[in-house]
């Protein structure tokens, strides 16, 4: 699914940019209900709502869970630990200059078929 023009601002207009350039890497997300979930990041929108995969999410008692995959909404989270090798400004200058070298793509449904 595309995204609006409203998550591609909060996308490059927030913190999320950082979430974003952070995919592919190993992170800990601390929730408000203040479980810690530690796994890869395979996706953040520009909303900033998270996609783990390979995930443990270690509860307040400190009962431990694995899961495959697990989403998590942008309003349950608290806190989101990077690994100490990450530079943040040099990751997120990297984002931004793979996403100015991207074209932008015209959806399916607008392109003419050809006869």
């Amino acid at each position: 699914m595309a995204a609006s023009s409203r998550e591609k601002f909060y996308a490059n207009n927030t913190l999320a940019v950082l979430l974003i350039a952070m995919e592919n890497n190993n992170v800990r997300v601390e929730t408000k209900n203040e479980s810690l979930i530690k796994g890869r990041l395979i996706n953040c929108d520009g909303f900033g709502n998270l996609n783990l995969i390979n995930a443990t999410i270690i509860n307040v008692r400190g009962r431990k869970i694995k899961v495959d995959e697990i989403y998590i909404k942008a309003s349950s989270v608290r806190y989101v630990q990077l690994p100490n090798k990450i530079n943040p400004m040099e990751e997120i200058e990297k984002h931004i200059s793979r996403s100015k070298q991207r074209k932008p793509q015209m959806p399916a449904k607008y392109k003419k078929e050809k006869t």
